[in-house]
């Protein structure tokens, strides 16, 4: 499988998920510790419930480093600054995030993706404006409907220029549930976060998506701790087991399990 096919595989809004085949590959010798910390509150990718992380990436590194490498996995939750700031303070082993060059100077990254969500375009089923909203493919063609966004979405300010009219509101749920409402019209971002919110709040038959190539898809790679013992070594095996766990549709079939 080439590596754009992979991807597409990782997408929220693709073509039906392939077979799974979940025969272990890879192990290593005994069961070495390795501390994972988590943004605890990034829900679906990573998040706290009642004290125990679970989430589609969470769930990635239990499959592959886990079950398939062997390793005895510590999950820790914190706000996301921290769990960046124990990484780079050797008080924590993996991240799983944006490869910035800031993060490369501690951090060995997976060259692709464990998880990647494209943009994606949200609003009401019986909107009366459907027809102007699908047919919807830049930045310019937004402009003119009521679009919703929460605050503090780092992807939605630095996609859209400031002068870009959007209502910013206090949480994803409540744009979500605006948009159901038809107090406005589209919401446009993570798709996985979205589909996600959409589900638990019960809003699935109400709300029409698609994925919109405007901004950066939100990629999410799995990083370990330069110094970590025999880290390239390391990396080199979870590429492989990596690659295999994609070809078999693994991935996917977590990320179908929360949205």
């Amino acid at each position: 499988m080439t590596m754009l096919s992979r991807r597409q595989a990782l997408t929220m809004l693709g073509t039906a998920s392939a077979a799974v085949a979940l025969a272990p590959t890879i192990a290593l010798t005994g069961r070495q510790a390795m501390v994972c910390n988590w943004n605890a509150s990034f829900p679906p990718y990573s998040m706290q419930r009642d004290g125990v992380m679970t989430g589609i990436l969470v769930d990635c590194l239990d499959e592959l480093l886990g079950r398939r490498m062997g390793f005895a996995l510590h999950h820790k939750g914190y706000d996301w600054p921290q769990a960046q700031a124990l990484v780079s303070e050797d008080k924590g082993d993996t991240l799983c995030t944006n490869p910035t060059d800031a993060r490369r100077q501690y951090l060995l990254f997976a060259e692709e993706p464990l998880v990647e969500s494209l943009p994606s375009i949200f609003c009401a089923v019986d909107n009366p404006r459907l027809a102007e909203i699908n047919a919807v493919a830049t930045l310019k063609d937004l402009q003119p409907l009521r679009q919703v966004d929460y605050k503090g979405n780092g992807w939605a300010r630095k996609t859209f220029p400031a002068s870009h009219p959007i209502i910013y509101v206090d949480t994803l749920n409540q744009a979500l549930d605006m948009i159901a409402r038809n107090e406005a019209d589209v919401f446009v971002g993570n798709g996985l976060a979205a589909m996600y919110a959409i589900g638990r709040a019960g809003l699935k038959p109400r709300i029409h998506a698609r994925e919109l190539p405007v901004g950066e898809p939100s990629s999410f790679h799995f990083g370990l701790r330069a110094d970590y013992p025999d880290a390239a070594a390391l990396m080199a095996r979870f590429a492989d087991v990596q690659g295999e766990a994609m070809d078999q549709g693994v991935t996917r079939k977590i990320i179908l399990g929360y949205i």
